[in-house]
């Protein structure tokens, strides 16, 4: 069952299905694709079943039967896409119950590995990299995702070696939204001990690195161009180039879309990009877009439940709230919450680590009960 669980867990973080459609065209991408979810289900039917994820279930099943509503697309590939999506959010919930936060961090390191690789190996005249990933926002919310679990880890060297590698892996994203979340978790985590400021120091030694990598294979951004520049001091990088292609200007041209349908949207793959048309790259825009009012509501419910539950259990687990702090911003700059499984995982996994705790609290009191 461990091997099993592995090999499916790893097809899923490390986006293997995508990656192979990338590389080697659609028909491999679409066998593994079956393929992980198959050893999903195999996964599912071989462990012991316990409660479903109902708070995630009943969310998308308004979210599909709401904007399929209006969907305008092809019909079969979008019944098969919904059969696979509620197969994964079955299954995966039990497999969630299973990835203990080292292993968890391991596969998150090893997605992360891949992104420093293809900059050392496969230099990109677009600069930016992303592995495993395929586009470098992704590919910096997983390195966010696996710095956030460093802190989770009883073993201080290894959880140094973690941050180290995330935050060189995340930077080669050139990502501004891992940037900014990692300057977050990063003085968050002086609450948890002031030692955490040495992070601050790692820092210059992976921005020697990130110097050392560009002198030795060039990485062709503008924005580490920008970098460069402001690390010298030269002054000729403007506030406009630093706020280039802002997600807020992206953002700007759904609103009135959402104002003309806010009850029940207009349609599944409005404004997630699937009918050709340009992404919302904002998850909860494109759940009140796409579906409407309900959908929206519960949604940002069960965020908000993973946010607050997440800080009560701040000093047993800090890692939780760092974690939903990354997952939550990357979904304001993302929109496939619902059809990149690596993202919704990251909430299922939160999800079920709250539960545990809960479950943990409620024994004790019952314990305090018994025998006072």
């Amino acid at each position: 069952m461990k091997i099993l669980r592995y090999i499916t867990f790893g097809l899923v973080i490390l986006n293997i299905p995508s990656t192979a459609l990338s590389a080697y065209g659609s028909a491999v991408g679409a066998l593994l694709s079956y393929t992980s979810i198959g050893l999903l289900a195999l996964y599912y039917f071989l462990e012991q079943k316990t409660t479903p994820n109902w708070w995630l279930i009943i969310i998308s099943i308004l979210f599909f039967m709401i904007g399929g509503l209006q969907f305008k697309g092809l019909t079969f590939p979008f019944i098969m896409e919904i059969i696979k999506y509620f197969i994964y959010l079955i299954c995966a919930y039990e497999l969630a119950k299973h990835i203990s936060t080292s292993e968890y961090n391991i596969f998150l390191l090893l997605g992360s590995t891949s992104i420093i690789l293809e900059a050392l190996l496969f230099t990109s005249k677009f600069g930016r990299y992303s592995g495993f990933y395929m586009a470098p926002n992704e590919a910096g919310f997983i390195c966010i995702l696996g710095y956030a679990t460093t802190y989770g880890l009883k073993n201080k060297n290894i959880k140094l070696l973690g941050q180290f590698i995330f935050t060189l892996a995340g930077l080669l994203t050139f990502s501004r939204t891992f940037i900014v979340i990692w300057l977050l978790l990063n003085v968050i985590s002086l609450k948890i001990s002031i030692k955490n400021i040495r992070i601050f120091g790692l820092g210059f030694l992976i921005i020697s690195t990130l110097f050392f990598i560009d002198e030795v294979v060039g990485l062709n951004n503008p924005r580490f161009e920008q970098l460069k520049s402001i690390v010298n001091n030269d002054g000729d990088v403007s506030s406009e180039e630093i706020n280039d292609d802002s997600r807020a200007d992206t953002w700007a041209m759904f609103y009135d879309d959402i104002l003309d349908s806010p009850l029940i949207g207009n349609g599944y793959g409005s404004f997630t990009g699937k009918l050709g048309s340009l992404g919302a790259h904002n998850t909860f825009l494109a759940v009140l877009g796409e579906a409407g009012i309900l959908p929206f509501i519960l949604f940002m419910i069960y965020i908000g439940y993973l946010i607050v539950m997440s800080i009560i259990y701040f000093n047993k687990k800090p890692n939780l709230i760092m974690q939903m702090i990354g997952l939550s911003l990357f979904l304001m700059a993302n929109h496939n919450f619902f059809t990149f499984y690596y993202v919704s995982f990251a909430a299922i996994w939160i999800q079920y680590q709250i539960y545990q705790l809960r479950n943990d609290d409620n024994e004790i009191e019952v314990l305090n009960k018994k025998f006072s």
